[in-house]
């Protein structure tokens, strides 16, 4: 009897700290997520990096209040006036793959807060990770990742 109230509080602790690590690292299942909208937890897109920047320089900028545009739900911050411009002829060039989610969690079939110094540009698309070991996890998969994240998103 004894064991079973042990046990009982150890399923509720291990419960507890999922719930915990879901919250804090926005984990929840694709199929809870508005393909319509970005990850924005703080309500700002890319935790205020700037999109075009993936594309035209070496590392990605943060951007600024002083140049924003509201694009699907979310406020996208940019370094430039010539950078926010090119956004707004052509979001989707420039916009997250999967929502701005961990590319690695929507392959698993869940959308998970990214971090937005882990990134890839692969065909000309910016995808993001939740850290520097996942993106080096993902680079050691090959294109079977690839297609299959497609797919969970295609999907949800």
């Amino acid at each position: 009897m004894k064991a079973l109230k042990i046990s009982g509080v150890i399923i509720g602790i291990l419960v507890a700290a999922i719930v915990i690590f879901a919250k804090i690292n926005h984990v929840a299942p694709l199929s809870m997520v508005d393909s319509e909208s970005y990850d924005t937890y703080s309500g700002i897109a890319l935790k205020g990096y700037d999109a075009v920047s993936y594309f035209v320089s070496d590392k990605p900028a943060k951007g600024s209040e002083a140049y924003q545009y509201q694009w699907k739900d979310a406020i996208w911050q940019f370094a430039s006036e010539d950078n926010k411009n090119s956004f707004a002829a052509n979001p989707s060039k420039y916009a997250p793959q999967f929502g701005g989610y961990c590319s690695f969690a929507v392959s698993t079939g869940f959308s998970a807060g990214a971090d937005p110094t882990s990134y890839k540009i692969k065909d000309e698309k910016l995808y993001l990770f939740n850290g520097p070991e996942v993106l080096a996890e993902v680079e050691k998969s090959g294109e079977q990742f690839w297609e299959i994240a497609s797919l969970k998103w295609r999907n949800k």
